[in-house]
Parts: structure tokens; sequence; C-alpha cells
């Protein structure tokens, strides 16, 4: 195997020294992102990090970084308020919808209870 030309080393090391830059700007929007409680989604932090979030699906150990963080609770700036995660977010709100939907429908059935001639029972 022949040793690559030097301006095919030369364009190699370039790229590598490229991603390790990515890499870096990668993890500092996640450190920021913990320490102000910003929202953290492959798109915030592919923004906030000047990357396309292509690079990160390609670095899968960032994109699991991204994830685990997202998933953890998060305080308010200067660690006061309740610790939150977006997933209990997004049940909160889940249960919301559900407890709506439900009061829609007991006042549906109430309503038709109280056009029927015979109410059941």
């Amino acid at each position: 195997m022949t040793a690559p030309q030097p301006a095919v080393q030369a364009m190699v090391e370039g790229r590598r020294a490229d991603t390790g830059r990515r890499r870096q700007r990668v993890l500092a929007a996640l450190a920021d992102a913990a320490k102000n409680g910003t929202d953290v989604s492959v798109t915030a932090i592919a923004r906030h990090a000047g990357v396309d979030r292509t690079f990160l699906y390609r670095h899968r150990d960032l994109l699991t970084q991204i994830h685990a963080q997202a998933a953890e609770p998060v305080t308010a700036p200067g660690g006061h308020g309740p610790a939150v995660s977006r997933a209990s977010l997004k049940a909160d709100l889940a249960a919301a919808a559900a407890r709506t939907a439900n009061r829609e429908l007991m006042a549906q059935l109430n309503r038709q209870a109280d056009r029927s001639p015979n109410p059941p029972g």
C-alpha cells in the first residue's frame, strides 16, 4: 500500500481538525444549555453550535449526549425553581388534554341524557 500524497494527507488532516472544532462547539452548546436551562434538542444544539443536524446524526456519541441531557430534569437558571424535564412536561400536557376530552364527553353524555325521554338507570 502506498503512502497518501502530501496534498491528500493535508486535506484529511484539515477535515479531522474541522470535525474536532465542530465537536467542541457542540459540547460547548450542551454545556451552555445545561447552565442556562435552555431547550435541549438536536435542532437547538445544532443551531447553537453552528453545525448541521446531519453532523450530529453522523456522530452518535454526541447524539446520545444530547438525548441524555434532554431527558434530565432541568432547573431554572441559578438553581431555583422546580425540576422538570421535557418528558414530564409532555406527560402533563397529554394528561390535561385527556381531562379536557373527558369533560367534553361527559358534558355531551349529560346533554343527551337530558334530552332522552327514558333516562338510563
